[in-house]
């Protein structure tokens, strides 16, 4: 049987970065059929969980220039040079623990893991230091649920949404402001 991870990323401290982590924690015993892990920003560390699964469906805020919500299907290639400079630049600039999402599946991949990997989000409207995340992003959340279920349905998971979603401002409106 396929292990399925929907893993929440981002950082919540900076607004609509934190899209993610909310997520994941607004799933937690409502995603029927995968594991839901809310990682925050926890860089390299994170692979000691991402190995162990089959499918992985990150949940995050993506700096993308389209509107709407996005979902990617990624490709790794432990042969392009690109993602190399890439992933050693990140480790120079941020170390080890700072990681981004790219670089760390990357890594996966280098480690003779390959999971089906896929990629929800939309793009920030605010990152800058506040709790939550903006009003026009929590309007899409619904719509990332859609997506989220759509991805997950050949790999028999099931997204209780209703409960998803009421869960999602329950996360919200507990948050501590700083």
């Amino acid at each position: 049987m396929m292990r399925v991870g929907i893993i929440g990323v981002g950082n919540r401290i900076m607004g609509d970065d934190g899209l993610g982590s909310y997520l994941a924690q607004a799933l937690y015993g409502n995603a029927e059929g995968a594991e839901v892990i809310d990682l925050g920003s926890a860089g390299i560390n994170a692979i000691d969980y991402l190995k162990e699964f089959d499918v992985i469906v990150i949940l995050d805020a993506v700096a993308v220039d389209q509107e709407g919500v996005f979902v990617s299907e990624e490709k790794i290639n432990e042969g392009d040079t690109d993602q190399v400079t890439s992933t050693v630049l990140d480790m120079e600039i941020s170390g080890s623990h700072g990681l981004g999402i790219q670089s760390t599946l990357f890594i996966l991949k280098l480690m003779g893991y390959s999971p089906k990997i896929y990629i929800i989000g939309h793009k920030p409207y605010v990152l800058e230091p506040m709790s939550g995340i903006s009003e026009k992003l929590r309007e899409k959340v619904p719509q990332i649920l859609d997506i989220l279920q759509e991805v997950l349905k050949p790999y028999n998971v099931k997204i209780n949404k209703d409960r998803t979603l009421k869960a999602f401002q329950e996360v919200l409106s507990s948050d501590r402001p700083f």
